[in-house]
């Protein structure tokens, strides 16, 4: 009888603990697909030169501040809104609050560098062509009808020459992430 008695406040013990860990998870969810998360980030090189962030002042400090954009955290839905698999892998499971520093090798993150993957375009086929610099996106349509994103290599007198490399492809990149919401 005593036993049973035990068994029974066992049983009901981990029932209510386990509707409180239930909860306590339904408070503090983790990042999963499907859902609608948003978070902070500083990107940078192994060298730790800070390229992109949503944090103002750190975007200031390192010189790389542009007054075109709205500095503030990302939301995206996982799983559907793109984003490169290191990162993606990184933020499954992240719950509310907690910081992750990673180091994503180029093949999770903007490709590995194609070397000779260059077009050379007539100026012309450029409806632009007059204000394009160095570094520039360039929307091209490819052999399959598809869009391609290449970057301004080199502008000539006649001719514009395209990457169709990103430009930090090839590249380790650092990231600092912090979760600030999920939905």
């Amino acid at each position: 009888m005593k036993n049973a008695i035990l068994c029974s406040a066992s049983v009901l013990l981990l029932v209510l603990a386990s509707a409180c860990s239930v909860k306590e998870e339904q408070k503090n969810p983790a990042v999963e697909f499907g859902k609608k998360i948003t978070f902070d980030y500083a990107a940078g090189f192994d060298n730790g030169t800070l390229f992109d962030t949503t944090f103002e002042l750190a975007a200031k400090e390192a010189g790389i501040y542009d007054p075109n954009k709205v500095y503030q955290p990302v939301t995206i839905v996982y799983g559907k809104d793109p984003l490169f698999p290191g990162l993606q892998e990184a933020l499954l499971g992240m719950k509310i609050g907690e910081i992750k520093n990673l180091r994503i090798p180029p093949n999770k993150a903007y490709g590995e560098r194609i070397e000779g993957s260059t077009t050379v375009l007539p100026k012309t086929s450029v409806s632009n062509y007059e204000t394009l610099k160095i570094n520039d996106i360039v929307a091209i349509v490819g052999l399959d009808g598809n869009r391609i994103n290449a970057y301004v290599k080199e502008i000539g007198s006649e001719n514009i020459t395209l990457d169709l490399n990103h430009p930090l492809a090839g590249h380790y990149v650092q990231f600092s992430i912090i979760i600030k919401g999920i939905e």
